[in-house]
């Protein structure tokens, strides 16, 4: 994963409005669609996409590599200690370096295409003077270890009783204070050991996912994301709700195998079973 300690100090020919990143030639692009790209110049110089993970060269390292060019969410299913989160951390490197924000968002809104609304307000009002910092690739990624106490607040966001107070109403999309999933837009979010979340909250990801928009206290806010969802999980937990049911949003699911450090294939099912000790 990337030096999180270059992520303050972006270079200092980088535009700094958005009429400078216009006239740049800067052009916005999905996650997907980043990581697709940087993923082709990868293969085609011939550097792996983990190269610190052993053992898996033949087996779920070319089947990542194919979820990511299609585009797809990743689930990876297999045990404990199997280098799972090491991979998914792994893809950081494919996001580009540095990207452009509209200064000051909570959610990395895209200057040329905000969806929070204090940006939309902010471009709306200062048009091509409208101020953009830049984030580097480390601040765009997300990790939760799920637990079955993890609440939608911790996910999602909760209505901010201070902003109630100052006299704002709860259907007021500033009254959020979001949660860890859109603080990561425009970024890579993980969830490890999936099964683990609690069903409602998995359906509650599914929904701002999917369906692009959140639920909290019964107001219904519109909040296009973009973002790539990597998982894992352990094939002998319960089964997972959430990539059962998407329509437009497809999860490639990877199964490990029982691989050791210098071996790329997984044992063969002829192979006897461990038995484990009373």
């Amino acid at each position: 994963m990337a030096d999180a300690s270059s992520s303050t100090n972006p270079p200092t020919n980088l535009p700094t409005t958005l009429g400078d990143l216009l006239a740049s030639g800067w052009e916005s692009r999905s996650v997907a669609e980043e990581m697709i790209a940087n993923l082709e110049r990868r293969i085609a110089d011939g550097v792996s996409l983990s190269p610190g993970v052993k053992g898996f060269e033949d087996t779920v390292l070319p089947q990542l590599e194919t979820a990511v060019l299609a585009g797809h969410d990743v689930i990876l299913l297999g045990e404990r200690g199997q280098a799972k989160t090491r991979l998914i951390r792994s893809l950081v490197d494919l996001l580009d370096e540095w990207l452009p924000i509209v200064a000051g968002s909570e959610i990395n809104d895209d200057p040329t295409n905000p969806v929070s609304a204090a940006a939309r307000e902010l471009v709306a009002e200062h048009g091509d003077a409208t101020p953009i910092t830049w984030i580097h690739r480390s601040a765009r990624y997300g990790e939760k270890l799920a637990t079955p106490d993890t609440t939608i607040a911790d996910l999602i966001g909760e209505v901010d009783p201070i902003k109630v107070a100052e006299g704002r109403y709860l259907s007021d999309e500033l009254t959020i204070h979001y949660g860890l999933v859109p603080r990561v837009n425009r970024g890579i979010f993980a969830v490890n050991e999936l099964p683990d979340l609690a069903e409602r909250i998995q359906v509650g990801l599914l929904n701002v996912l999917e369906e692009r928009d959140i639920q909290i206290r019964g107001h219904r806010i519109r909040l296009p994301l973009d973002i790539v969802l990597v998982a894992t999980a352990n094939p002998r937990t319960t089964p997972i709700v959430v990539g059962s049911s998407r329509r437009s949003r497809t999860a490639s699911v990877l199964r490990f195998g029982r691989t050791t450090p210098g071996r790329s294939r997984p044992r063969s099912r002829s192979s006897p079973k461990r038995r484990d000790l009373p």
